[in-house]
């Protein structure tokens, strides 16, 4: 199994006290806005891991194809004839045209849209049309891993790292009981909100904040015993907050480099954060529920309203972080071992600097 850094013990619950420690510094404000820090993680955090970019109900008919930008990369997923899943950039190796537009939709061919090169379902290329002369050896789309789980579609860029299966280790046995195949697809959100990809990383993985920032989630069930916990591997995580009477709220789970999600009374919600570039992510919530579950309406508006406080937070943190006044802070051992963690992980992504 491919592993991203860091470090964990083999079970760390956070939330509860401990005795005096030396205090772990936060990552500093230049890792949230410097554009030579992000073109260093680009590779090593979103090219070498897998990362959630669509899921299995997009793809029902031969043809059906989503794109996404990732990270940087503009790259596309497709079904093809056969019921399998292919992925490739897309981007023709003549003269970097687009395969398909951005967005979703079906296409029987792959046809460069600038200048009509043809390519088949495996990326091999076909014709290169009127082109006056023959095409150079190894002018075949780049294809990229891509694999799917429990309806989740995954795709890494880097061809050396494990298969998706492999890659997620023990994590699926967490969620192993929550009937997911039995959820149709409810709705979907999407803030772009103005902060750094790790701005919002670091509000997820803690429950520090949620009695000031969430005081209606604080209410819905019981935040000042929220918890988080590791079991061995430091890329994932599954919080925990005790409910109260018909909470919406009670579990969450995290996995890197920006994969969460939420389970609800016969529901549950994936809640990613695409990084547009150092100074802005796309938070994507997808809300998924069985047919027969209470609630709904009521169950998705409360998380959007969360979900708001969440960008409004992150949103201000981001300015105060590109301000100038401000360069480290210190994580509480009680509340944000997590942070420690993730920080622990980037830092080993990129490397040190000059």
């Amino acid at each position: 199994m491919s592993d991203a850094g860091g470090g964990a013990p083999s079970q760390q619950i956070v939330g509860v006290a401990s005795s005096a420690v030396e205090l772990d510094q936060t990552l500093p404000a230049r890792w949230y806005n410097d554009p030579g820090i992000w073109q260093r993680e680009r590779w090593p955090i979103f090219g070498s891991n897998w990362v959630h970019v669509a899921y299995d109900h997009q793809f029902r008919n031969p043809g059906d194809y989503v794109t996404e930008n990732l990270a940087g990369w503009p790259i596309f997923i497709r079904r093809n004839d056969d019921g399998s899943l292919r992925a490739f950039y897309n981007l023709c190796p003549h003269r970097a045209g687009p395969l398909v537009f951005e967005g979703e939709g079906c296409t029987k061919n792959l046809v460069c849209k600038y200048h009509g090169w043809a390519f088949n379902s495996e990326g091999g290329l076909l014709s290169a049309r009127d082109f006056g002369a023959d095409a150079p050896e190894n002018m075949d789309l780049t294809a990229i891993q891509v694999g799917s789980w429990r309806g989740m579609v995954f795709v890494c860029l880097n061809p050396e790292v494990a298969p998706l299966h492999e890659w997620l280790g023990e994590f699926p046995n967490e969620v192993a009981d929550v009937p997911l195949e039995t959820y149709r697809f409810h709705s979907r959100s999407v803030r772009h909100v103005a902060c750094n990809w790790k701005t919002y990383g670091d509000n997820f993985l803690e429950g520090y904040h949620l009695p000031t920032t969430h005081p209606a989630m604080s209410r819905d069930a019981d935040a000042l015993n929220y918890k988080v916990v590791y079991k061995g591997d430091p890329r994932w995580n599954i919080h925990t907050m005790p409910p109260r009477d018909a909470s919406t709220f009670s579990v969450f789970g995290y996995f890197w480099p920006t994969f969460g999600f939420d389970i609800f009374p016969a529901g549950f919600a994936v809640e990613r954060w695409l990084p547009r570039g150092h100074t802005h992510s796309d938070l994507i919530f997808e809300y998924f529920f069985a047919d027969d579950a209470p609630g709904v309406e009521e169950i998705v508006k409360f998380s959007e309203e969360v979900a708001d406080e969440d960008a409004r937070m992150c949103e201000h943190v981001q300015r105060n972080l590109d301000a100038g006044r401000y360069d480290t802070g210190v994580l509480s051992p009680k509340w944000e071992y997590p942070l420690a963690v993730f920080h622990g992980m980037v830092r080993d992504a990129v490397g040190p600097l000059d």
